[in-house]
């Protein structure tokens, strides 16, 4: 799994995961994503067009960062997911909570 963190002043901050976000991988991500759930920008993306599969510890780290975001009042959103991965935001019941 790689994350790519793209700091930008005018767009805010785009986080992009690819590959696999499985258990072993949530750890990797929640640090690297760490900063953000901290001091989180007041727009955040989470750009899924190159994530291939999430698990329940993967869907547990977007969790993390929408509850700090909601609780610094910034935006977090969830962009460009494949038709596999919104089949299990939607299972899960956590589309509605991300607005996909």
């Amino acid at each position: 799994m790689e994350v790519t963190i793209i700091n930008d002043a005018a767009a805010g901050t785009t986080v992009k995961p690819a590959g696999r976000l499985d258990t072993l991988a949530a750890n990797d991500f929640d640090a690297k994503t760490e900063p953000l759930r901290v001091n989180p920008p007041k727009k955040t993306v989470i750009d899924c067009s190159e994530l291939e599969y999430i698990s329940s510890s993967g869907l547990r780290t977007f969790i993390s960062l929408l509850k700090a975001h909601r609780a610094a009042g910034s935006e977090l959103t969830v962009v460009n997911v494949s038709a596999e991965i919104l089949s299990i935001f939607q299972m899960t019941g956590l589309s509605r909570l991300f607005g996909l």
